[in-house]
């Protein structure tokens, strides 16, 4: 499958956890020289501003700060660290619910993480989330509810039908990635997203691109994924994510950094 040529500026990585490659500065300066708009999510307010200043300097590169759902057990404190951080980046993940978890005093401190977090990110009203929603897609598409005034990216969707024709009500995206563009269920879902709400994604280093972790300039391989599942070339699919992504970010009140 092609790459991206340097400096092209097209491709668009929504979630991708570039602090947990080998050489993060090297996926950086990849990314960068290719012109993939990457949003580098983090799994905890601690680790926030060691993606941002590795992303300083970039056009294209920007970090998010976040508490994953499945740290909340462990790291849950850290959640009060997020409001001054909120005023450094307009880009926050990963956050949201896992439900693999049967344990419910677990599940409601994932509910009330991901409930301070909301409430914090809807005063900025441009706030652009990227969400975890793991066999908790109706919980995680409610707590945001139908009127949230920011952009929401729910990430790697696994939910049913109905949860994902309420999340498309909502206003919400999806940021798809290889794995679902090679899987029977994703295919699925994916051709029940509308065209307009779909964006590229890697979450690497969790995804594999061959024998390797997924880095930002192989989301070309998932542009022609979807071109295959939206039966057009990939440039016109390349033009329509990257379209999708500029009225995400116009949505939420978002221009340059």
């Amino acid at each position: 499958m092609r790459e991206q040529s340097a400096g092209s500026g097209r491709l668009i990585d929504a979630h991708c956890h570039i602090d947990l490659f080998d050489n993060p500065a090297h996926v950086v300066a990849e990314a960068e020289a290719a012109g993939v708009y990457t949003i580098a999510v983090t799994n905890a307010p601690s680790v926030f501003r060691h993606t941002a200043a590795l992303v300083k300097d970039c056009r294209y590169v920007r970090a998010a700060v976040g508490l994953h759902p499945e740290l909340v057990h462990s790291h849950g404190r850290q959640v009060e660290k997020m409001p001054p951080l909120l005023q450094e980046t307009r880009y926050v993940g990963e956050i949201g619910l896992d439900y693999t978890t049967i344990d419910q005093a677990v599940r409601r401190a994932q509910r009330d993480v991901l409930g301070k977090i909301l409430t914090w990110c809807a005063e900025y009203k441009d706030k652009v989330l990227t969400l975890h929603s793991r066999r908790a897609a109706a919980d995680t598409v409610e707590a945001v509810g139908a009127n949230y005034p920011g952009s929401v990216i729910l990430h790697w969707f696994s939910g049913s039908s109905g949860e994902l024709e309420r999340a498309v009500s909502y206003g919400m995206y999806f940021s798809v990635n290889l794995s679902m563009v090679g899987s029977q269920k994703g295919q699925a879902l994916i051709s029940r997203m509308p065209v307009d709400r779909v964006i590229t994604e890697t979450d690497g280093p969790f995804v594999k691109h061959g024998p390797q972790p997924a880095k930002p300039i192989h989301t070309q391989s998932v542009i022609e994924g979807l071109a295959t599942l939206w039966h057009t070339s990939p440039d016109e699919a390349s033009d329509t994510v990257f379209a999708n992504f500029k009225r995400l970010l116009r949505g939420s009140s978002v221009g340059g950094r």
